[in-house]
């Protein structure tokens, strides 16, 4: 019994130490909590909800601990079996308390918990080994306090010994305690009584679930996604019934003609639409403000994710990601899918990406390989460390010329995309402009202004290029910052509003347009501007024929944007809101709830069966 007790103990710690977490977690998002002012009365049943399940995941990672203190035996009086208790309890437990605490932070950029994707990011090239010095100062609270609460249960990990006198009494009595210290366990662990064990779903049932990102753990949402990599395959419709929009895609091109336009792609690191000064009364983006007002500028453009991982082949192949993991490093990585790379590589055009990283990182170079890609230019090819930020790769501003180097080489007409990554934590500015761009209310608001200054320099080095009047140049963001000092865009929706326009020097596309669109839109929008004709498969639809509408899943909520309300789904349970912070509730539109459910139906269908192309379709 004495070991049953010692085992409790260290629980109880345990318990106050996801708790004090908790509390770290709480006070470090409470602009991207939801309703979080709405905490009153319901407090203590949100920490008892909590308590749920930090004591049932702790019970799941403590199993084995627990069954070496329990199991009748007298191995205990061994030095070498105590020790083994002693760092078996260390090692499974530091790992997740760290990850907990990695998520006090994370979940700013995620806006959600970690789950099994965030290892595939962990071991995807070098990226831990590059960023981890600079992280470990930069978020440095973090640190001190893990290293506290390795401290804690690094001195309490020992227990007390007890010879066990084996005698017929004793062996029952032992056979008895085991028998019911092992069913309190199992209930714990299930968290409660309830016909199944509790799941991420289930958080925030008892409480709010708008609390659900507080009630739970990292470690709980990463264990219980392990096993959830493969999409559902939703039934809704029969094939008839399916809205007619999800097939393939022809493009109704704007052009008669294919016109070989040169194309290029530039994709801004973390350029919230609440950053440019065109949608807002301030001057962070003043060389971004002028091409704008020589554009065809989208005013309600959304995200389709939160991350760079997310956006690439969002952009390019018209693949969003609407599971847990990032298409990049999912199972359906390998199906066979056509981009804006393999499309005009058939058309005779030369494809090349760029970005400043090295080869490995977020696993772009694998993508972009995959999608079509000639040409990969990144850290490596540059070959320049003297241009390397420490971190992440090569500065905006030098890499920027390279690119427009390269492009000069280049034989029309080419398609090429390119990738910044200066406006990203922990925001390194090179020493020469150290003192040259407002430092702002947030600290990226200076990379930005150093990114918008390195974007200048790069039009002005190719605009008297022959070939520059006759190129569309595309420029939107990956996502937007976790950061944010503007309260219209501290909310659900506003997290995923960008910039998006193109940019036509001969000035054959311009004006605004209001239209909702999202990343999806940029592949089927490009070819509809050349006058590509032929089918190809999209998840997106042109901008120049569309409906209003963007959409992205983060954790187990679907939100639909559209004019008609935002709609939300988890499950099969649907809310629509009229306004960004999702307070106003309205009715539900039944036309919304189709196309949502229709939309489920086609992506899971198109990548469970590989049919994310015409030739697979067939």
């Amino acid at each position: 019994m004495i070991y049953f007790n010692d085992f409790i103990k260290k629980i109880v710690l345990l318990l106050f130490i996801y708790f004090s977490s908790r509390l770290f977690f709480i006070l470090n998002n409470l602009n991207l909590l939801d309703s979080i002012s709405e905490i009153d009365f319901s407090f203590l049943m949100l920490i008892i909800e909590s308590l749920r399940f930090d004591l049932s995941i702790l019970l799941y990672i403590n199993s084995f601990v627990f069954l070496l203190l329990i199991f009748p035996h007298n191995l205990h009086q061994y030095l070498w079996y105590r020790k083994f208790i002693r760092y078996t309890f260390l090692i499974v437990n530091i790992p997740f308390i760290v990850l907990n605490n990695i998520d006090v932070e994370f979940f700013q950029y995620n806006q959600k918990r970690i789950t099994s994707d965030f290892l595939d990011l962990i071991f995807l090239g070098n990226d831990t080994l590059q960023i981890l010095p600079n992280y470990l100062i930069q978020y440095w609270p973090l640190v001190i306090l893990s290293f506290f609460q390795i401290f804690i249960i690094t001195r309490t990990a020992d227990y007390k010994f007890e010879n066990i006198s084996f005698s017929f009494r004793l062996i029952l009595k032992s056979i008895l305690v085991f028998i019911i210290t092992t069913s309190l366990f199992i209930i714990g662990a299930r968290g409660g009584l309830q016909l199944k064990p509790i799941k991420v779903v289930n958080a925030g049932q008892m409480s709010n679930p708008i609390f659900s990102n507080i009630v739970l753990n990292t470690p709980f949402c990463l264990l219980h996604s392990l096993n959830s990599n493969k999409l559902n395959e939703y039934e809704y419709f029969n094939v008839n019934e399916l809205d007619p929009k999800f097939s393939d895609i022809k493009s109704n091109s704007i052009n008669s003609n294919f016109s070989e336009k040169n194309v290029v792609v530039i994709i801004m690191e973390s350029l919230s639409k609440e950053f440019v000064g065109y949608y807002n009364n301030h001057n962070l983006t003043p060389f971004v403000d002028s091409l704008i007002s020589q554009s065809l500028v989208f005013n309600n453009t959304f995200s389709n994710g939160l991350r760079s991982i997310e956006a690439l082949p969002a952009i390019t192949a018209s693949i969003p990601t609407l599971s847990n993991t990032p298409f990049i490093t999912s199972i359906y990585a390998q199906n066979d899918f056509n981009s804006l790379a393999s499309i005009l590589s058939n058309e005779g055009y030369a494809t090349s990406f760029f970005h400043g990283g090295t080869r490995g990182t977020m696993g772009f170079y694998g993508f972009v390989k995959k999608a079509g890609f000639e040409n990969y230019f990144g850290l490596e090819e540059y070959d320049n460390y003297k241009d390397y930020d420490g971190t992440w790769g090569i500065y905006d501003e030098p890499f920027f010329k390279y690119f427009a180097e390269k492009l000069k080489s280049t034989k029309e007409p080419f398609f090429s995309t390119f990738f910044s990554l200066s406006a990203h934590p922990p925001y390194s500015l090179p020493e020469k402009y150290a003192d040259v761009f407002s430092k702002g209310e947030l600290a990226i608001h200076e990379l930005i202004s150093y990114s918008d200054f390195s974007l200048k320099k790069f039009f002005d080095e190719i605009k008297n290029e022959k070939w520059f009047n006759n190129t569309i140049f595309v420029i939107t963001a990956d996502h937007t910052s976790p950061k944010s000092a503007d309260s219209d865009y501290k909310n659900r929706i506003g997290r995923y509003s960008i910039p998006l326009f193109f940019y036509t020097p001969d000035n054959s596309l311009k004006g605004q347009s209001n239209v909702i669109t999202q990343h999806i839109d940029i592949m089927p929008s490009l070819l509809d501007a050349l006058g590509y004709n032929k089918p190809y498969f999209s998840f997106g639809e042109s901008v120049f024929y569309k409906d209003s509408w963007a959409i992205h899943k983060n954790n187990k909520r679907y939100c639909l944007i559209t004019e008609k309300g935002i709609l939300n789904n988890i499950n099969e349970n649907y809310s629509t809101f009229s306004d960004w912070r999702l307070k106003n509730r309205i009715q539900n539109n039944t036309d919304n709830i189709k196309f949502l459910k229709s939309f489920k139906q086609h992506y899971s269908k198109s990548m469970i069966y590989n049919k994310l192309n015409v030739e697979n379709e067939l």
